[in-house]
């Protein structure tokens, strides 16, 4: 059998050092016979100090090429990794010279010892040699870490603390205007920037995530400050802020940074070096430029001309038609901004969702008091219906609520009912409940049965958000009228919305064959054969067709009492409600 690496030629330059890139794109530029050194920072590691008093030492544990000057492309992945326990063997030198050395100590109350701010301060200093040479400094970002490290002298007449002492993690790219956290996804190409970098970067922009901003870097000139114009932005974000970049501060040598990818990073890695950069950089890349006189036009292929003019204009089409789609989602999270909100806000800007999900609801006349009436800390929305009034107490909190919260309400709603002098006030408890958890991991309904009898005795609705959210698409897709759902807001007690013009057959006794056969118990009514039931899972709607029915092992047509057998033809789950549509008259 032929050895595959033997056949890979590899190529005297460029040398690549990669520190923290996987392992598998580390094996891809070896495959195409690049020469490339695998590196580290370092990891983080867990340390056992559980104690006041307690500290271990710590070695910093990176792994740079001892001829780094030699290299000519330096890859950094900043990513962290997760952390790995600690492991005392790892922490000590095996052998040391001299009768004073110093160390590296975590102590309590840290418990995660970060090595890599401290790697990069060091990596810093050896990556000037390269900044005076044709380089590559390319780098795939994240959160901006800057640690405290704590250092103890040991010699033969005792210990000596240090003075503690900061490092950076963005140390290792000099010249920066300002680095800062924060995390989004929703990014656009900078514009002004070449075709080729930027088609590449159009065609990764959906699996990017940035974790950090820069600042533009400035300089003094003429007694005032200017942008410097060696930074050039590649990607923004939605605010203008810069997330990628490319830097020659130090040219010849330049500084590449990217965010990070969600996926295919090895994909947008190798395209980046085996097809944007050797032409940019031949010197790095000699191998790239045998023969190149070939993409001259004096030597094209047949078709070879109107090809690429047929690329070139599909490569535009595609990205106007990726900026117009991209301009109809922009309008389509702000439209419906008010739906998130519903799930995320607290505050004035959960009111004024609530707020605008009523009034689309149909509300003619909904108050937000918390602006017409800002003095008066009582109810936050009122609702005049045409026979009485609803008012509604909204909360963002990060727990669940306490008896007092939702209680709150029955006194606001006793000094209506007195102002009115009448007892035609409705009262409803909003809230929008751990607030930082997805709402299917949150707990749901948030209220004890202690909350929700007390609700029930004072008639009083106690109601979540995260309800409403759902609300909403059911009433889109033909579930729940607008109507009854306003009639439903009234409720005493836990607030719960049924499918419109419905009636209740039951859960399914047993599930068979993957949800799809269930057993039902049914009194007076009448099932048949292509009937469609509405099946609500957890207050999400959806339609399943009956295939067949079966009563003990017999097919029929139709059944209306007993326990049966239905085949449906999709799969329902155990715990969901099945509930039979009414015609309309």
């Amino acid at each position: 059998m032929t050895d595959k690496s033997s056949e890979i030629q590899i190529k005297a330059t460029p040398k690549i050092c990669a520190i923290d890139l996987d392992k598998e794109i580390i094996d891809a530029l070896n495959n195409r016979g690049l020469q490339c050194f695998s590196g580290r920072l370092g990891s983080q590691i867990k340390v056992p100090n559980s104690n006041r008093g307690l500290g271990h030492q710590c070695l910093l544990d990176f792994l740079f090429p001892p001829n780094l000057h030699e290299y000519d492309i330096v890859l950094v992945d900043l990513q962290q990794g997760e952390p790995i326990e600690y492991n005392r063997l790892d922490h000590q030198h095996s052998s040391f010279k001299g009768s004073k050395k110093t160390v590296l100590v975590s102590s309590y109350p840290e418990t995660i010892f970060d090595p890599r701010p401290f790697s990069a301060n060091l990596l810093k200093k050896e990556l000037q040699s390269l900044y005076k040479k044709e380089s590559l400094i390319i780098i795939f970002s994240s959160p901006r870490e800057v640690v405290e490290y704590h250092s103890v002298s040991i010699s033969p007449y005792g210990h000596h603390e240090g003075e503690p002492f900061e490092h950076d993690i963005y140390e290792l790219l000099p010249g920066l205007g300002g680095v800062h956290n924060k995390t989004g996804q929703n990014i656009s190409v900078a514009p002004g920037i070449g075709r080729d970098i930027g088609n590449l970067l159009q065609k990764y922009s959906k699996n990017f995530i940035y974790e950090v901003v820069f600042n533009h870097p400035t300089k003094w000139v003429n007694n005032k400050t200017i942008k410097r114009d060696e930074f050039i932005p590649f990607l923004l974000n939605v605010d203008g802020e810069i997330v990628s970049f490319i830097d020659s501060l130090y040219s010849p040598s330049i500084t590449l940074v990217f965010p990070q990818l969600i996926h295919n990073k090895k994909e947008f890695l190798l395209e980046l070096i085996d097809d944007i950069l050797p032409e940019t950089f031949p010197i790095i890349f000699p191998y790239s430029e045998q023969f190149s006189w070939l993409k001259s036009n004096d030597y094209s292929l047949p078709n070879q001309v109107s090809l690429s003019r047929k690329k070139e204009k599909l490569e535009a089409d595609y990205i106007k038609a990726l900026a117009g789609i991209d301009g109809e989602i922009h309008n389509n999270q702000a439209q419906y901004q008010f739906l998130h909100n519903l799930l995320t806000e607290t505050g004035d800007a959960l009111v004024k969702a609530v707020e605008y999900f009523l009034n689309w609801l149909g509300f003619l006349n909904v108050v937000n008091m918390d602006e017409t009436a800002p003095d008066i800390k009582e109810e936050d929305i009122q609702v005049s219906l045409e026979k009485c009034l609803l008012i509604v107490e909204v909360k963002g909190i990060g727990g669940t609520s306490k008896d007092s919260e939702c209680s709150q309400i029955s006194k606001i709603k006793y000094r209506r009912s007195k102002e009115r002098g009448s007892f035609d006030v409705y009262a409803l408890y909003l809230v929008n409940h751990q607030r930082y958890l997805p709402p299917k991991e949150r707990r749901n309904p948030p209220f004890t049965k202690h909350q929700i009898a007390d609700a029930q005795s004072d008639e009083r609705g106690l109601l979540t958000t995260y309800e409403l959210f759902k609300l909403y698409f059911a009433i889109q897709e033909g579930f729940v009228t607008q109507e009854d759902a306003r009639r439903t807001l009234l409720q005493y007690g836990l607030v719960t919305f049924s499918p419109s013009n419905a009636f209740l057959i039951g859960s399914p006794l047993e599930i068979h064959h993957k949800g799809k056969i269930a057993i039902i118990k049914i009194d007076n009514v009448s099932l048949c054969k292509g009937a469609t039931v509405i099946v609500c899972n957890d207050g999400i709607y959806s339609r399943a067709e009956i295939l067949e029915i079966q009563i003990d092992g017999k097919t029929v047509e139709s059944a209306s009492t007993g326990e049966i057998g239905v085949k449906f033809d999709r799969s329902i789950p155990k715990a969901s409600e099945l509930w039979l549509q009414q015609s309309n008259p």
